[in-house]
């Protein structure tokens, strides 16, 4: 079981680089909807040729519910997400979208009756009590616009990992994956503004696009791999924890965001230490 959470481990740091090169290319005055369709329509390209060697269908309703209802969970919280990413800063945006970790901790319990330790609870603890550290201002927590997107786009990202749980019951990884890519692909052919800032936008970023694809596509296997074969509780803890620790680590390293640079160590030592109770003892 560890390795497959180690897996899970890798899954959230590959993501951690995706979405910090995400980041460092959007502009305000290109579509979120143009971003959002280069990632997937690019994504949708990389999964293609795996599911046409791989990919199964099944007779069962039920599995195509669990499958396509989490289209719209990840529809809005992508869209969300890129347009936070126009106000605020990346640690500061992934912290909030970590809400999303609390969310599925939660649902593997109540509802597929995943069994946890003691040692369990106090490192998801301990994880919050990092993220609340890394993100405290005062007295206070600072709200914004970037702020409400942020946290709407992890509640929706919680909400999914329960559906692609389910799902996977069904369908083998990569089924999930392409199919999943594909109904947001055909979702977004339907949108005008997706097309408006397309060849801008790929002209001027192509090598990160491509580099952040592979780095994407890699992360979601790997993540939907260890759901499929593991608890979702710890294997979604650590991929939202390794995500939160590389992307506060690129956004100190490469994009200066050095301001309140000892909470956000204070706060990575707390999820480390989380990390070692979730996995280790």
């Amino acid at each position: 079981m560890i390795f497959i959470y180690l897996v899970a481990l890798l899954a959230g740091t590959l993501w951690g680089i995706t979405e910090s090169i995400n980041k460092n290319i959007t502009e305000k005055k290109y579509s979120a909807f143009s971003y959002f369709l280069l990632q997937i329509g690019l994504n949708l390209i990389l999964y293609t040729g795996p599911f046409i060697l791989y990919g199964s269908f099944v007779k069962e309703p039920i599995a195509y519910f669990y499958l396509f209802t989490p289209t719209l969970f990840i529809f809005l919280g992508n869209l969300f997400l890129i347009k936070a990413y126009k106000t605020e800063d990346i640690s500061n945006i992934n912290i909030l979208s970590r809400s999303s970790l609390i969310i599925v901790f939660l649902s593997g319990i109540l509802f597929l009756h995943e069994k946890i330790t003691y040692l369990n609870t106090i490192g998801i603890l301990s994880i919050i009590s990092g993220i609340l550290v890394i993100f405290y201002e005062g007295k206070k927590l600072n709200p914004s616009t970037g702020f409400y997107l942020a946290l709407a786009s992890g509640i929706l990202m919680g909400a999914l990992a329960y559906f692609r749980k389910l799902a996977l019951f069904y369908f083998n990884p990569i089924t999930v994956v392409f199919l999943s890519q594909l109904s947001l692909v055909i979702i977004l052919l339907l949108i005008p503004q997706s097309y408006q800032d397309l060849k801008p936008i790929f002209t001027k970023y192509k090598k990160k696009i491509i580099l952040s694809r592979f780095t994407a596509v890699t992360g979601f296997y790997l993540i939907n791999w260890a759901f499929a074969k593991g608890n979702i509780s710890i294997a979604n803890t650590n991929y939202e924890t390794a995500f939160l620790l590389s992307t506060s680590f690129m956004g100190i390293t490469f994009m200066g965001e050095r301001k309140h640079i000892a909470k956000k160590l204070i706060g990575s030592l707390l999820c480390i230490f989380g990390i070692i109770l979730l996995n280790f003892l």
